[in-house]
């Protein structure tokens, strides 16, 4: 874990005026899953208990609830869902409950920007009357994909990657196609990739990943710089999609057709 945000998290825990409402915002390998693990063991008094790390791992402590999307299969694929209000209201029925052991609940939710519009109004209406011995930890990959009202009740913490992104090399090879390919090939390939879900957000947040590099190497190079507004163009473009897929009820395949069309050059 970063030295910075354990040293944070320390003088957070011993705080006798910490929020209860927490946002932990970073990419895949930033870190925020071990810093919540370590958050709650620091608040609970048990930093230094592996069995009690261990139970709320495997979910299976009383004070510790622990959300995140199901996963379902269907035509021989696993597919993730998203959180439901009836794993929200589920939650809410197990925090009605004093303590067990810790004298504080938690709630972890990972992948929170996968909520339904229902469930994070649910959610919304609990943050808004905590409990006083009540802590709750959303876990995303980027704010945008939050309720403000939910980013205005929680105290946000950033993780970033100590190493750069990776990226599937196929996904950076399809993207520089897009670029060469005319409008035919590009709505085949948008209908060929909506047809899963979850791979085609792999592939926009490969994309995401790797023009963003880019557009680090652009500032730091002089000559790259004409580039920026381009790069940046796209880089918004992407994470509009992405958003749009994940969090409305837009086709993802008219999603993606739209995208691929904006892509220039």
């Amino acid at each position: 874990m970063n030295p910075k945000i354990k040293k944070y998290l320390d003088r957070l825990s011993a705080s006798p005026k910490k929020p209860q409402s927490y946002l932990f915002i970073g990419t895949d390998g930033s870190g925020k899953e071990e810093a919540v693990f370590y958050f709650v063991s620091k608040i609970a008094d048990k930093s230094s208990d592996a069995a009690f790390l261990e139970k709320i791992k495997r979910k299976v402590h009383p004070d510790v609830v622990i959300i995140e999307p199901e996963t379902e299969e269907k035509k021989g694929k696993t597919r993730e869902k998203d959180i439901s209000i009836s794993q929200i209201r589920e939650m809410q029925q197990q925090l009605k409950f004093f303590s067990y052991e810790l004298g504080y609940k938690f709630c972890v939710i990972k992948k929170a920007n996968r909520l339904t519009e229902e469930a994070a109004n649910s959610l919304l209406k609990f943050l808004e009357e905590p409990q006083g011995n009540t802590f709750f930890i959303l876990l995303v990959n980027n704010l945008e994909s939050m309720l403000p009202t939910i980013i205005s009740r929680s105290a946000v913490l950033r993780f970033t990657r100590k190493n750069p992104p990776e990226w599937k090399e196929e996904y950076r090879q399809d993207l520089r196609q897009i670029f060469i390919q005319d409008i035919f090939e590009r709505f085949d390939y948008a209908e060929r990739k909506s047809k899963n879900k979850n791979e085609m957000v792999d592939i926009l947040e490969d994309w995401e990943n790797l023009v963003g590099e880019s557009l680090r190497k652009s500032i730091k190079d002089q000559g790259g710089q004409k580039n920026i507004g381009k790069i940046v163009l796209l880089l918004n473009s992407i994470r509009k999609t992405i958003n749009r897929i994940q969090h409305s009820n837009a086709s993802p395949r008219t999603a993606m057709e739209s995208l691929v069309l904006e892509m220039k050059w």
